[in-house]
């Protein structure tokens, strides 16, 4: 439910944001909402006044998380049919994790490592915002190809799809390693892939055979 009063709205929002810090770091099946109250102040009047179970309060999560995060914002999803604004977007990933962002991991990776086998209504939410940063990179792709920028034979759905499932990765990796090594690697050799993929990129020599001469 939606707050009608500007203090309403503050408590609401106050929930959100104490749930979404509790579970990015413990999980959502290790937070309660006793842990949500205590931990914002809150009643559990208030609470089930804006929210009706605690799979609701996790579904407003998901876009809490996707409006938090710089690289996730439509502004930068939009500007993917260059390869300068696919830079941007891959250093937008990489300062959003010096910022703090992924200290944890990725909050949406989090959520559908953990939920996707428990709830399908929070699993299709997931999935959607998942489709959405691969549906907005496949539409950059293929405008590149049009302006003749990428190479015809690739399959911009599939090199979407392999971005995001790579950075997601990347993500897990730099959580466990608590390093941003495996990000940092992922995203270049993305660079690179896209470079060896754009119209003119130069092609690597093919090594010169030796001529040998075989003696009877």
């Amino acid at each position: 439910m939606k707050a009608k009063s500007s203090r309403g709205a503050s408590t609401r929002q106050r929930i959100i944001e104490t749930a979404a810090k509790l579970v990015n770091k413990q999980g959502v099946n290790g937070t309660s909402v006793d842990d949500v109250l205590h931990a914002s102040g809150t009643g559990k009047s208030q609470f089930y006044h804006y929210f009706t179970s605690k799979e609701a309060l996790v579904k407003e999560l998901i876009g809490y998380h996707v409006a938090a995060l710089p690289a996730a914002q439509d502004a930068l999803l939009s500007n993917l049919t260059t390869l300068a604004g696919i830079d941007a977007w891959l250093d937008q990933i990489v300062a959003d994790y010096h910022s703090g962002a992924y200290t944890d991991g990725c909050p949406i990776g989090n959520l559908a490592n953990e939920l996707a086998a428990q709830s399908e209504e929070l699993r299709l939410n997931l999935q959607a915002t998942f489709a959405n940063w691969e549906t907005c990179l496949t539409r950059g792709l293929r405008s590149l190809q049009t302006s003749g920028h990428l190479r015809r034979d690739l399959e911009p759905t599939e090199l979407a799809t392999f971005c995001v499932a790579a950075i997601e990765g990347a993500l897990l990796l730099a959580k466990t390693d608590k390093s941003i090594g495996p990000l940092t690697a992922t995203v270049s050799q993305i660079r690179n892939l896209l470079k060896m993929s754009s119209i003119g990129a130069s092609k690597p020599r093919q090594k010169v055979r030796d001529n040998f001469t075989f003696c009877p």
